[in-house]
């Protein structure tokens, strides 16, 4: 490995433990949201704020794991991709709640929904389990607020979200010099299928540790923009974004 790809990647691994330290404070910010919604209602998106929280959270432990092992190395790009779609539907979810606030309800009753599906598929449990409730209550929030979305319609096999092309044809966000539509061709690259094919294997061997400095840079930046996104949203103290100004100087992020 070139010296000066070590040291890139040891200095990215310092900024990733920072911004788990960040992100291990902001969680109370959130945590503070969340619960006033349980008590007052309203900021319904930030169901999926705290869910997306902790999966950018596993998936910064799993990057740090993976990192770790040469073996395990080219298996990085896994969590790049898992972090991509995490951003990409934070941002959808925020767009959602900025023009109205039934079409949070609205993609968070076909989640219930679909999901209650595709386990009633596949295994059904009793009719005590938690989802049935859970999809009792969404169904009456629904029809308390006169929405017209019924429930049974949706299926195992309903989407949820729009597909993550159709997601980044429309995002505003942008890694590195790519935006958009372009932001596509990343995910495509860093796709179980293009990894589990025998034909990428030989094309990454040689490379492999460059990529893993890349798969770093990006990982890094999608991390922080998950951030920068709900401080965005002008909820949060600037304290914050200045956090986040200082983790990205040093390691000589710009955007």
């Amino acid at each position: 490995m070139d010296l000066s790809t070590i040291n890139k990647i040891s200095l990215l691994q310092v900024a990733l433990e920072k911004t788990d330290s960040f992100s291990a404070e902001f969680g109370s910010q959130i945590q503070n949201i969340v619960n006033d919604h349980k008590v007052n209602g309203g900021h319904l998106e930030y169901a999926y704020v705290e869910h997306f929280h902790k999966e950018i959270i596993g998936l910064s432990k799993l990057f740090q794991y993976l990192l770790k092992d040469d073996f395990n190395q080219k298996y990085v790009f896994f969590a790049v991709r898992g972090s991509l779609e995490v951003i990409i539907y934070l941002e959808y979810v925020l767009r959602l709640a900025k023009e109205d606030g039934n079409k949070v309800l609205e993609l968070l009753s076909r989640d219930m929904a679909q999901i209650g599906a595709a386990i009633d598929a596949a295994i059904p449990p009793k009719e005590e389990h938690s989802m049935h409730k859970t999809l009792k209550a969404v169904g009456i929030v629904n029809k308390i607020l006169k929405t017209g979305f019924d429930l049974t319609k949706i299926k195992s096999n309903t989407r949820v979200f729009p597909s993550i092309k159709d997601l980044c044809d429309k995002s505003s966000l942008n890694l590195k010099d790519l935006k958009g539509a372009d932001i596509y061709h990343i995910y495509a690259l860093y796709s179980e299928s293009n990894h589990l094919r025998l034909g990428n294997q030989h094309a990454i061997t040689d490379d492999v540790d460059l990529l893993t400095c890349w798969a770093s840079e990006y990982f890094l930046e999608i991390y922080i923009k998950f951030y920068e996104q709900l401080i965005d949203t002008k909820i949060f103290p600037d304290k914050y974004a200045n956090d986040l100004a200082t983790i990205k100087q040093s390691v000589g992020m710009n955007w």
